[in-house]
């Protein structure tokens, strides 16, 4: 039986917005009945795994450990910081309509890529990067990892940031990586250990659904998972669940809004079933993974 409790619990939690709680009380039921054995997350990374901001400070994206790391040369930096401050704000404008900031993104993403390569950053380059940066996993995100490892739910991290950035913020936090399957934009080195190119197509926050369209075998190995919850913080994250939807009986949506809440609340309750607020920790989707035991 589902425990009405722990659900109306969780969608009264105080960070929690939900525009259908009847439709979404009966996707946990349905879910429920067909127990971890036919689930599976989609997870974005930067800014839903990890921290929007922590202590009232902006925390950085996988790109970001990157564009912000000391040891990189003051033009690549300013050219970065230039391209942020001209991009985030279309990034998080909800008056832009999607087509036009497919376009923008995949422009800023582009763009941001080449000065990473033009920049000849090394394998060091990328750890000391990635050890010394503002990426913060949110608190409880770890025993989010291991819960799922335990129940053998697997969980896709599908990001447009640095792979090995990530790789290497999830191995200094102890993530095991047995049951996590990572696809994101992974640096290309040549003999010398220096980036030659990112792993063809470049993922950005607008093309999700297509790269994912190339990731039959994992889709395919996993068929009989026919349920799923899908995690992120920018609306076209939605499109992960486009891989999912040829087999899925329920796919349930969590968005987590970080930035602009007061002029963004009612696109993200319009586009994902359950919206996050306050930058919390993973308490709120530990929760909800709860609700389905």
């Amino acid at each position: 039986m589902l425990d009405r409790e722990g659900v109306t619990k969780f969608l009264s939690g105080e960070n929690i917005r939900c525009r259908d709680t009847a439709k979404v009380t009966q996707k946990i039921c349905e879910m429920k009945k067909d127990g971890y054995s036919a689930l599976q997350i989609l997870a974005d990374f930067d800014y839903t795994i990890s921290h929007f901001r922590f202590e009232k400070e902006k925390m950085s994206s996988s790109f970001g450990a990157l564009e912000k790391y000391s040891g990189m040369s003051e033009e690549f930096r300013a050219k970065t910081l230039a391209l942020y401050n001209h991009f985030y704000p279309q990034e998080v404008d909800p008056n832009i309509p999607a087509e036009v900031k497919v376009g923008l993104m995949t422009e800023w993403f582009t763009k941001s890529a080449g000065c990473i390569i033009s920049e000849g950053v090394s394998k060091e380059t990328v750890k000391n990067a990635a050890d010394t940066s503002k990426v913060k996993l949110r608190g409880k995100f770890d025993v989010f990892a291991e819960t799922l490892k335990k129940e053998e739910v697997p969980l896709l991290v599908f990001s447009a940031g640095v792979g090995q950035v990530i790789e290497r913020v999830f191995s200094n936090a102890k993530i095991s990586p047995d049951n996590i399957k990572l696809i994101a934009n992974m640096l290309e080195f040549n003999s010398e250990n220096n980036a030659e190119q990112f792993r063809p197509p470049l993922i950005t926050t607008g093309n999700k659904s297509t790269v994912a369209a190339q990731e039959k075998e994992y889709f395919n190995s996993h068929i009989d998972r026919v349920n799923s919850i899908l995690l992120g913080d920018n609306i076209e994250d939605i499109q992960m669940s486009a891989c999912v939807r040829n087999y899925s009986k329920n796919v349930l949506t969590v968005g987590f809004l970080n930035d602009r809440v007061e002029d963004r609340l009612d696109l993200y309750k319009s586009t994902f079933d359950v919206v996050i607020l306050n930058d919390p920790d993973f308490t709120d989707v530990i929760q909800l993974f709860e609700c389905l035991q």
